[in-house]
């Protein structure tokens, strides 16, 4: 056999491949990752990449192609008429007339700069010189970089400058300027100069411990406490790790990143900037940007020297007067992904001149901060977190602090594990579009009591594409038509977004604070017991809430300038707005309005009662693991089991199945704003609707005869693991138990 290598979709290909005496590897039809494009950039001949003639990933091949440039050569897909690739020439045409196609491929392969080139002259209309010179400058360039022989180099630099229609000389000293820079920066990765240095050092079975299985999420938060010393405060180390990762997401269709955005509220040495250094501690660097304090346009100066440096950032101040100058950028760069920026600087000619600065997200935020309210309009479109204090907090904190002297802790190395993370968090980066394949008109967030609950409900999916995103090793892969290969969330992303929003967001609806409440409960209770009185002043208050008396001067501005639920009185005292009363502070289900996490579940298990398309969703192999070492060893995909909920469901909780009949109330419930006094007329929204039966037991839909046991499940995960697609392993499962499948 030569040294040849043909890289191609099957494994029928590749034993067609074979049959013809030749070297073949199957990438499944997957995405290469960074591992397999280093084994295959080191293999000794010529690669040829195969595709098949119905292969809708054009994207998918050119990368790999530029990715092992020179190396690669990628084959025009055309077998003859009817046929789709290599193994329908073989069996269809016989081996004699395969071998020749075959050369003949061959022969007419490209490499990535010719394919560059050819893409360049089709998007040019003769007359483009600085968009020629741009794309030559960002994406032909590099690749001549790779080039070891200096005639080589020289002559492709000449065919760039042909081709395109441009002057040689400032294209050499581009490609200078690029070489200067890839020495300056030895560790750098050639192929890709915006990307970090892969960590060689990490074994790829230590990445994959760390990502390859369920509770990618738990495994981090608990090595991020670990490492960082911190006690406690796990779901809030949750929440700011779906905060924090939220940045790698591709934006949503309509340009908006798809990541959670959070304000982080506590009082001064809470230990919010130590919550978020941990997160970031096992980042790698590029992931995040932190900063002490910031000017207006520091930012855009800096996305002028470098335009990738907001790129799938997470930006984290020490402390929200850091940002009190970049309120303006952030709030396009949160809701569309970019931010810009008109100034006059100076040309070269000392004149003015205006200037425009530009900076490309997508970013995710957050901002800690000792402050009840930030500016509104960068606020609502954020989530409102709380770090609430507990009795006993101090002395853990301390203990915890004590502990970091003890001659064994003192010694222990943290090094190797935020390395593997680091690469771990690397490899994930690969693939950052992120689906949800449930379409239901109650899948959204339906109380018109909060103005901005269309910004809420969309950090809450943030927080669920996240959480789908970490996990996609145990995710099913779907190619989009576009070629585009995205993960596919599931309800059970959405319900640990669902439990963590519940656990420490619930400020995002009614902005109060604990301590508010006290207050206002304390206000309340005293004007009961004295009727008449005019107002209380700031003790009597703050013995009746429990609370030092400095405690209700820090909030009293808020209370009474911003949600107007207290009002100064003429000699300063403080007392409640007319007609308030406890129900305008203390709300029982502040999550009225979002979708359950049952709900979700049941509508996707509705949503699964129906075939779906083996077309639509990404290939399964169940014979993957006996492939060469570039076979994918990630999990291929399938809808994950579900496992049981942490917290205990009660049925009398649960809202109704879509399809259940409903009874309405017969009188519309009581409607308030959640910080205002109620509406005049006493209408409002109804708040839900009940299903019901004469028996008053629910009727029982297809979805409910379709649900698995917990036996069930594990016959299903057996099955799954013995090779079988997830669909028809539960498709088995159910007809043995007399529940027919495939339909409703």
């Amino acid at each position: 056999m030569s040294e040849e290598l043909l890289l191609v979709e099957c494994n029928t290909d590749a034993l067609a491949a074979a049959e013809l005496g030749e070297n073949a590897l199957t990438a499944g039809g997957r995405d290469l990752s960074d591992a397999q494009i280093e084994d295959l950039a080191s293999s000794p001949g010529v690669i040829y990449v195969l595709p098949d003639a119905d292969n809708l990933n054009t994207e998918a091949l050119h990368r790999w192609v530029r990715d092992l440039y020179p190396k690669a050569l990628l084959c025009p897909a055309e077998y003859g008429e009817g046929l789709e690739d290599l193994a329908d020439v073989l069996h269809k045409r016989g081996g004699r007339v395969a071998q020749e196609v075959l050369e003949g491929l061959k022969a007419r392969g490209v490499d990535a700069l010719e394919l560059e080139l050819r893409e360049a002259e089709e998007s040019s209309d003769g007359s483009q010189n600085l968009s020629a010179y741009r794309r030559a400058k960002e994406r032909i360039l590099p690749l001549l970089l790779r080039l070891e022989d200096e005639g080589e180099r020289d002559a492709g630099l000449r065919d760039v400058a042909q081709r395109l229609g441009l002057s040689l000389r400032p294209l050499r000293r581009a490609l200078t300027d690029l070489e200067e820079e890839a020495s300056a920066r030895p560790l750098a990765d050639v192929q890709e100069l915006d990307q970090p240095h892969e960590d060689h050092s990490v074994v790829p079975e230590e990445v994959e411990e760390l990502i390859g299985r369920p509770g990618v999420l738990d495994r981090y938060v608990k090595d991020a406490a670990r490492v960082h010393g911190v006690v406690g405060e796990v779901e809030h180390l949750r929440l700011l790790t779906l905060n924090a990762t939220g940045a790698q997401l591709e934006p949503l269709p309509n340009g908006r990143p798809a990541g959670a955005n959070l304000v982080l509220i506590a009082e001064a040495g809470r230990g919010k900037n130590h919550l978020a250094d941990a997160v970031a501690g096992l980042l790698p660097e590029v992931f995040y940007i932190a900063f002490e304090s910031a000017s207006a346009k520091s930012l855009y100066y800096k996305a002028e020297d470098d335009p990738t440096i907001l790129k799938h950032r997470w930006v984290y101040p020490n402390e929200a007067e850091a940002t009190d100058e970049l309120v303006e950028m952030f709030r396009p760069l949160i809701s569309g992904g970019r931010a810009t920026h008109l100034t006059v600087n100076k040309n070269a000619e000392g004149r003015n001149t205006a200037q425009e600065l530009q900076a490309e997200g997508p970013v995710t935020v957050t901002i800690p901060t000792v402050r009840n309210k930030l500016d509104t309009q960068l606020q609502s479109r954020m989530l409102v977190s709380e770090l609430a204090d507990y009795d006993g907090r101090v002395a853990a904190h301390s203990r915890a602090f004590s502990k970091l002297l003890l001659p064994n802790h003192a010694g222990e190395d943290h090094t190797p594990k935020r390395r593997a993370w680091q690469a771990a968090m690397r490899s994930l980066a690969a693939r950052r579009r992120v689906v949800l394949d449930l379409e239901h008109e109650e899948f959204c967030f339906h109380s018109d009591t909060v103005s901005h609950g269309a910004r809420l409900w969309g950090n809450l999916i943030g927080l669920m594409l996240t959480h789908a995103w970490l996990e996609q090793r145990s995710r099913e892969v779907v190619m989009l038509s576009s070629g585009e290969l995205a993960i596919v969330a599931t309800p059970e992303d959405y319900e640990v977004a669902y439990t963590i929003f519940k656990a420490t967001c619930e400020r995002s609806v009614v902005n109060l604070s604990e301590t508010h409440r006290k207050i206002l409960d304390a206000v309340y209770d005293l004007k009961q017991e004295s009727e008449h009185a005019e107002g209380f002043s700031h003790r009597k208050i703050a013995e009746r809430a429990g609370v030092h008396h400095s405690t209700i001067g820090e909030h009293r501005t808020y209370l009474v300038k911003s949600v107007k639920l207290l009002r100064e009185t003429e000699s300063g005292m403080l007392d409640l707005v007319a007609d308030a009363e406890p129900s305008w502070w203390n709300d029982d289900d502040l999550l009225e309005g979002f979708p359950h996490p049952e709900q979700v579940w049941r509508w996707w298990e509705e949503k699964e009662s129906y075939p779906v398309p083996e077309s639509a969703r990404h290939a399964h192999h169940p014979d993957d693991e006996d492939q060469e070492p570039l076979r994918y060893a990630e999990n291929p995909g399938g809808h994950p089991t579900r496992q049981a909920s942490a917290t205990t469901r009660h049925t009398e909780d649960m809202h109704p199945l879509a399809g259940q009949e409903t009874a309405v109330a017969d009188e519309a419930p009581a409607s308030k704003n959640r910080i205002d006094k109620p509406d005049s007329d006493g209408s409002g929204p109804l708040a839900g609707v009940a299903g019901t039966s004469e028996n008053g037991k629910g009727n029982v839909s297809v979805a409910d005869s379709r649900r698995l046991t917990a036996d069930e499940a594990q016959r299903v995960k057996r099955l799954v693991s013995e090779g079988m697609k997830p669909k028809l392993a539960r498709e088995a499962v159910l007809h043995k138990r007399g529940v027919g499948g495939g339909g409703a």
